[in-house]
């Protein structure tokens, strides 16, 4: 039969823990931002190993969400197609509700603010690129020719390569 208190208790509980795996994504974004600004390549593997295991235990919550809201829409008699989340919230009781709600609200914010934090990162990451291309283009066009040819026999320039990018760190 169906309880409130149940849904109200399974959804605070799991909306909880995603708050918290948002907080641990948000760690995981600002060392890589920091990360990005040293240009410190060697952290990335890591951090990536964190940003993963963090998006599985977000998948795996949003399963668990998923099968709260087909046991509502069974206990109910409707179509799983019908039930959401927020149907679920607008049928608790009020104390419930605001609670339940409150919750919903930080964890729309943190997700809020991880978008906008994943973009400044993709930012960084964009702006590391043209600067490597540049670099790279400018290192090609200051090297003399050598008079070396590829396999496929073309002429080539080939010197001091990538020195810039080594005085860089």
């Amino acid at each position: 039969m169906f309880n409130t208190a149940s849904a109200a208790a399974s959804i605070l509980d799991i909306l909880t823990r995603e708050e918290a795996h948002c907080d641990l994504l948000d760690q995981t974004l600002q060392q890589e931002r920091d990360a990005l600004r040293r240009l410190s390549v060697a952290e990335f593997p890591a951090l990536n190993e964190q940003r993963i295991e963090n998006l599985k235990e977000f998948e795996s919550l949003e399963s668990e969400r998923a099968a709260v809201v087909q046991y509502f829409a069974e206990a109910w008699g409707l179509p799983l197609t019908t039930v959401t989340l927020q149907t679920i919230i607008d049928r608790l009781d009020t104390g419930d509700k605001r609670n339940v709600e409150r919750c919903h609200e930080r964890l729309t914010a943190k997700v809020r603010a991880l978008r906008q934090d994943t973009a400044v990162n993709a930012l960084l990451v964009a702006g590391i690129q043209t600067l490597c291309r540049k670099a790279m283009y400018l290192s090609a066009e200051a090297l003399p020719e050598q008079g070396t040819y590829s396999s496929s026999g073309e002429s080539q320039r080939v010197g001091i390569g990538g020195s810039m990018f080594r005085q860089r760190g």
